[in-house]
């Protein structure tokens, strides 16, 4: 026997009238009509609030009415209407405008269902509004167009790879590609557009991007152009789906225009690095220039006098000494601009360190003045290989940039030590360098310790010290050359040079240079200026960090006034608290304190001396000098400057006085 279907279960007493009310909170309208009992058009036997609203007409209205097309429109609810389709479901359903009673023309969404009403025949009609559905679409559609417009307008290539076929390209991979419209891709395999080599690369990232990872960060890869020139680009993969398919999007950037853009920032830079060492090499060479022309324009105006004063010979000749000097330095800088370009062939030869320092730390003290004190350990160590002129300029260097790094406004607790000692006897220090020449023996090595008590390196700048133009000091207080030609003279004397440092607690540079057992050769000492005779004329005050600029100044005034000397801002202020002043020669830029700040606390302590202030300038101005000295109405001299202007400008300054 055949099985019996079971019973269709019955709705649970009141789940009609839930049902009903769900409709109406959800504005489905509910619609039934049936035949007539003797025939006829169907009619309405029930209509929920929903429908009413939709339809303009009140549910009792509607009940027992004809469903008229006059009435509802083109015969919407008719299930049979070739219009039909299916939405969503099952069902047939349709959308249009729907004619109310009022006039009004309203866009709906209806579903029509066949049904039995007892034992007439009948419909089921759900209407709903369609006007937000309508807007929902509409933004869709919006949304997409404002996205295919996005994409295509990229200034990055954009590709969509459906396995390895090209489903969409957009304007600027079609450009890169050498072609004029992105059908003209579709067509191609990858094989046209990637350089054979790379191929399996990428398509191994296509593979592993849409069945495992998801996406690939960038990487480098070279596409070819129809031309067939090659490309470098940069491509990266992501997972996605086009037209419900697995796909990959492959972002594309060429790096040609990066790297062109890199060029660019790169001479930028070179162009940046060259006006600081301008400004800087200008202020350098402008302050030796200073008083070998001081000298020279001295030596003219005393050398005939020899005939009358035989004993001024020796005097004079320390003036001439001076200015070769002054000439020596200029072409030590010349010089040293030409070490990066090319390097010196140098003599190198066995070296005493402890005269090559003594002679270093005796003009570094002019630097130091009251501030601080250095503090010397020299143990017996032998000679080393090198070029003691050379040593003497690394050790000055690395001298003064300590002294400029002392902050304490106690003396005693700003330090710098100088220590010397055999690598090998400080474990900490041990530099056993392998020689090509000399087989497995180990190189004896000496270290020079110069440590200071400073404000230290920022760790962010400390792997930069070395580099060439890089400088932590004001636009013409340093070129960024210092340590870059330190670096590269005990580099070529086969040593080396490193630093260690901690803000707040000091740097720490270590030179390492190779023993020599040859005998060392004699050194000189650059001469010691003479002392100053005093004049009752006017008292001049000659403040400048660089003590043969401000020696020489003295020098070719003292005939004429009495002149004393400050290297420093702070022994120039307390010179002043001391006596009075008729003319303050003052340098514009100088460490620590400038000239500015100088005559900044000149005129809170003593405000009466500010018209006395004759500024001398190197030729190298900060922004904050030059708007410094575009508003005060100081007299200024440039140096280098002739000994004539200099007596007159004191002249003028002492009258006016």
């Amino acid at each position: 026997m055949p099985q019996s279907l079971p019973p269709r279960p019955e709705l649970p007493p009141g789940c009609g009238a839930a049902f009903v009310g769900a409709a109406d909170r959800a504005g489905v309208g509910l619609l039934v009509a049936c035949e007539p009992p003797m025939g006829g058009p169907e009619a309405y036997v029930y209509a929920n609030a929903a429908a009413a609203e939709i339809l303009g007409t009140p549910a009792g209205t509607l009940v027992n009415q004809r469903v008229e097309h006059s009435y509802v429109g083109d015969a919407f609810f008719s299930s049979d209407e070739p219009s039909s389709r299916r939405i969503g479901g099952s069902l047939p359903t349709q959308q249009g405008e729907l004619l109310r009673r009022d006039g009004r023309r309203v866009l709906v969404r209806w579903t029509s269902v066949p049904t039995r009403v007892g034992e007439a025949s009948g419909h089921v009609h759900l209407l709903q509004r369609a006007e937000r559905h309508a807007r929902a679409e509409q933004a869709l559609f919006n949304s997409e167009q404002r996205f295919r417009k996005l994409i295509d307008t990229a200034p990055d290539g954009i590709l969509v790879l459906v396995g390895s076929r090209i489903a969409y390209a957009n304007q600027a991979i079609t450009l890169l590609h050498g072609y004029t419209n992105s059908r003209q891709l579709s067509h191609l395999s990858l094989a046209r557009l990637i350089h054979a080599d790379d191929l399996p690369r990428l398509e191994h990232a296509l593979m592993a991007t849409q069945y495992d990872a998801g996406h690939q960060p960038p990487f480098p890869l070279r596409a070819l152009r129809r031309d067939g020139r090659q490309l470098s680009v940069e491509m990266a993969l992501l997972a996605t789906e086009w037209d419900l398919e697995r796909a990959v999007l492959v972002l594309v950037r060429d790096l040609t225009g990066r790297r062109e853009l890199q060029n660019q920032l790169v001479q930028t830079d070179r162009l940046a690095a060259v006006g600081t060492l301008a400004a800087g090499v200008a202020h350098e060479i402008n302050n030796p220039l200073a008083y070998v022309l001081l000298n020279l324009q001295y030596l003219l105006r005393e050398l005939p006098k020899l005939e009358a004063h035989p004993e001024r010979r020796a005097h004079l000749l320390e003036r001439v000494r001076e200015a070769r000097h002054g000439s020596e330095r200029v072409a030590t800088i010349v010089r040293d601009l030409r070490t990066f370009s090319r390097s010196d062939h140098e003599q190198i030869g066995p070296v005493d360190l402890r005269r090559v320092l003594s002679s270093a730390i005796k003009v570094a003290r002019a630097q130091l003045l009251e501030r601080g004190h250095i503090v010397e350990h020299f143990e017996e160590v032998p000679l080393v290989r090198g070029n003691a002129p050379r040593l003497e300029q690394v050790f000055l260097n690395l001298l003064v940039n300590a002294i400029q790094s002392l902050r304490s406004p106690v003396p005693d607790e700003n330090v710098v030590r100088i220590s010397v000692y055999m690598a090998d006897e400080h474990a900490g220090l041990q530099r056993e360098t392998e020689r090509p020449s000399q087989g497995t023996t180990a190189q004896r090595e000496v270290v020079v310790e110069i440590s200071d008590t400073g404000g230290g390196i920022p760790a962010e700048h400390l792997g930069r010290v070395f580099d060439p133009f890089f400088t932590t000091k004001p636009v013409g207080l340093g070129t960024g050359l210092g340590l870059p030609i330190c670096h590269s003279i005990v580099n070529r004397m086969g040593g080396s040079i490193s630093v260690e440092s901690e803000v707040g607690l000091g740097s720490k540079f270590f030179v390492t240079l190779p023993v020599s057992e040859e005998r060392a050769p004699a050194l000189h000492s650059a001469p010691t200026p003479a002392p100053m005779p005093l004049c009752q004329c006017l008292t001049v005050l000659v403040l400048d960090d660089e003590p043969a600029v401000a020696s020489m100044i003295g020098v070719v005034l003292e005939a004429d006034h009495e002149v004393i000397i400050a290297t420093h801002g702070r022994e120039a202020l307390l010179l002043l608290e001391q006596r009075s002043f008729d003319v303050v020669l003052c340098d514009l830029l100088m460490p620590e304190i400038s000239g500015m700040d100088f005559f900044q606390e000149l005129g809170r302590r003593h405000p009466e001396m500010v018209d006395r202030v004759v500024f001398m300038t190197g030729g190298a101005f900060t922004p904050r000098a030059a708007d410094f000295l575009a508003h005060v109405e100081n007299p200024r001299i440039e140096k280098p400057f002739d000994v004539k202007t200099l007596r007159r400008l004191i002249r003028e300054v002492g009258q006016r006085k």
